[in-house]
């Protein structure tokens, strides 16, 4: 996540401001002003470029996980509600100062009830570092405040409006300027309160007291220049005065440039890889699915019957039989093509019959046939039309078919029509504006939204041998950035192009800044209007981006991903004892698939993630890790550990579904406590021996053979 334009102009802004408040603070130091009132001043001017610098420090950083980015982020927003304190106090006592200068003296029940707010918002921020109770980040940085948030900003304003009421009270020992300053200057943040506590976006609280500090510095101008001495020395300070203020914008706005240069192409990256990781499990996820039915194909002991006999005998007396079981896998699954040929006798079974019979000497159509032969692969992808289906264009998932002793009977599989995955892509390149291919090893495109593309044009591979299977390989060019990886699974190459990295424009930010800071309070509201409605939507686009590439989409609980982002954490933060692992694997998960089919192994899986969600959920975090595979993070005592195995038992044991009536999952369970010497991947290989024990006794108990399963 990036900060946008708009975000930054706030943070020009406020870097802006702070650079004026030290201005104004020095301008108080170089005339050696020796009131009580005035050197308050100056440390009001002082905290309120705290203030400032602070938050836009926060807006700079936010939206990144770095280590140096959460610790600016969360440091920054801490330092601006401490000073937020310190301003109020400091305010309260500048009043009294310039009460008591006017030869007043104010009633103590304002400072009483000041100091007391202040108190009370002083525990409830520092409570706030161990409870989150008043804000917190979210897991990418992104602050949110909390109910504390609510009493702390109440708290403010009994504060702000105790001080109003004593300038009220003693309105007449004030000339009408000053006194109109410091009220402007209380009910400026006042209303900046009212409107931050409805609206998500700048910081118009802060933005507040940037407003009423230059309304202070009227009134300042005013008194300072009645002096004879101000009366010789007028002009010659206003031209001082601009010059210093022009100086200050110019710097703050170079500290802008520099810093989000430095940040944008690290902030292009993280978003760039997020939609790059999307996009994977979403393509991975389509083409599991087919080759899942062909490997279960390959493995039907009925098929493997009708290929010997078609081999050995003739094509022809099994052809109804074959047309019959490939048509229920056409049904059952919706596949435009699903096939089988014969080695022995090359027929090239389809669900109408004999399609024909395969020739790789003079068919050219015939050729994907000899490649499989001589790769050697046990299932390969391959691009090609199908002559069935009136040559439309697929992608065929080929498996090969062999007998108990590993002898060769054939190929089955079946075709994935391209357009089918030509919406998949389509969908992803409109929804993050991004250009997705899948390649092969030379770098010829094997899928594209644009069909004209595929197996007609190249894409550079010359890079490919930087490409590994685990982590997508950055490419960053001027215009757009390049994020590929190899998907194992399908031996080809997915490349991610990103049409639009939230690059920062240095001129543009510079003229909008100017702009801004010259249009400055006409347009502000406008400004915090789209500004609160943008940051909305983009902390939900990007929540909802999360939440997809770390859910699995069959169960809908946590996936791998998630999985080993929260092992890292585990260890990272040394919580390994707090823990206790719990390894699970589905019993009978292959049997079902062959006996049932795939829908109902599936059925079979979705009802396991949700017993074990509903029983341990409560306590920690579930995750499927792989196909039948399921692990849980928890933090809980003993006791609570048994009632939850227990409740765990009750909901499997009452668990039916519309294809299997029986569910059974076998565990491991490690408690991190009873285990203090070992490291995490300790625990998780001892919990993996314990849960393939307990997987033993279960086929020893139900005396089910194993390699069914």
């Amino acid at each position: 996540m990036s900060i946008t334009n708009l975000e930054m102009a706030q943070a020009t802004i406020e870097i802006f401001g702070g650079f004026i408040c030290l201005m104004l603070a020095a301008i108080i130091i170089m005339n050696g002003h020796e009131r009580k009132s005035w050197k308050l001043l100056k440390w009001m001017f002082f905290a309120t470029s705290g203030i400032l610098f602070s938050e836009a420090c926060a807006y700079i950083f936010r939206g990144n996980t770095d280590t140096i980015s959460l610790f600016m982020t969360q440091s920054s927003n801490f330092v601006v509600f401490f000073l937020n304190i310190v301003l109020i106090s400091f305010f309260m006592h500048y009043m009294y100062y310039l009460l008591e200068e006017k030869g007043v003296l104010p009633n103590r029940i304002y400072k009483k009830i000041v100091r007391i707010c202040i108190g009370m918002s002083s525990i409830i921020l520092v409570t706030n570092l161990f409870t989150k109770w008043m804000y917190y980040f979210d897991e990418v940085n992104y602050y949110h405040r909390n109910t504390g948030w609510y009493v702390y900003t109440i708290l403010n304003l009994i504060c702000i409006l105790t001080c109003s009421a004593m300038c009220i009270q003693y309105r007449k020992s004030l000339k009408k300027t000053m006194l109109a300053a410091l009220l402007l200057y209380a009910f400026t943040p006042v209303i900046a309160i009212l409107l931050q506590a409805h609206f998500y976006g700048l910081s118009i609280t802060n933005i507040g007291i940037l407003i009423a500090l230059f309304l202070m510095l009227l009134a300042y101008l005013k008194e300072w220049s009645k002096t004879q001495e101000r009366r010789e020395r007028n002009s010659f300070e206003m031209i001082f005065l601009f010059v210093i203020m022009t100086i200050s914008m110019s710097a703050s706005i170079i500290s802008c440039i520099v810093s989000i240069e430095r940040i944008s192409a690290k902030n292009s990256e993280n978003t760039s890889m997020l939609i790059a990781h999307v996009v994977n499990d979403g393509i991975k996820n389509e083409f599991l699915r087919p080759i899942v039915v062909a490997e279960t194909m390959a493995n039907d002991n009925s098929l493997k019957e009708y290929m010997k006999i078609s081999g050995e005998d003739s094509p022809e007396i099994v052809k109804d039989e074959v047309s019959a079981y490939l048509d229920s896998i056409k049904n059952g699954f919706g596949y435009q093509m699903v096939f089988a040929v014969c080695d022995a006798s090359r027929a090239y079974y389809t669900y109408d019959g004999i399609s024909k019979y395969v020739d790789i000497e003079k068919d050219e159509h015939d050729i994907w046939y000899k490649a499989f032969l001589e790769e050697g692969k046990h299932y390969d992808l391959d691009v090609d039309t199908d002559e069935a289906n009136q040559w439309e264009l697929s992608v065929f998932v080929n498996t090969e078919i062999t007998d108990e002793n590993g002898n060769f009977l054939g190929i089955c599989g079946v075709g994935v029509e391209m357009t089918r995955l030509q919406e998949l892509l389509k969908k992803y390149e409109d929804d993050y504006n991004v250009k997705i291919d899948l390649i092969d090893q030379e770098g010829l495109i094997q899928i594209d939204s644009d069909a004209k593309r595929i197996e007609n044009e190249y894409i550079d591979n010359s890079y490919l041998q930087k490409v590994g299977s685990n982590e997508f390989y950055y490419e960053e060019g001027s215009k757009s950035s390049r994020m590929t990886k190899y998907m194992e699974e399908l031996d080809w190459y997915l490349v991610v192009e990103d049409c639009s990295p939230d690059k920062i424009n240095a001129i543009e930010i510079t003229t909008s800044s100017i702009i801004i800071f010259l249009i400055g309070l006409m347009m502000m509201g406008i400004v915090f209007f789209i500004i609160s409605i943008r940051e909305r939507k983009a902390s939900k686009e990007l929540m909802e981006r999360r939440k997809i590439s770390i859910t699995d989409d069959m169960t809908g609980i946590f996936n791998r991903r998630a999985y080993d982002e929260d092992c890292m954490k585990i260890v990272e933060t040394n919580s390994v004892s707090r823990m206790t692992l719990i390894m699970m694997d589905v019993n009978g998960l292959k049997s079902v698939n062959d006996t049932y089919g795939h829908m109902a192994g599936d059925e079979l899986l979705i009802g396991a993630a949700k017993c074990i969600q509903t029983a341990m959920g409560e306590y920690g975090k579930v995750y499927r890790t792989g196909g039948d595979e399921f692990v849980a993070l928890l933090e809980c005592t003993k006791p609570q550990l048994q009632d939850m195995l227990e409740t765990f038992e009750h909901i499997i044991s009452g668990w039916k579904g519309t294809y299997q009536c029986e569910l059974s999952i076998s565990k491991g369970i490690v408690v991190g406590k009873e285990h203090a010497g070992q490291t995490f991947d300790e625990m998780k290989k001892l919990a993996d021996k314990l849960m393939y024990e307990d997987k033993n006794e279960y086929y020893r108990r139900t005396g089910k053979e194993r390699r069914k399963i």
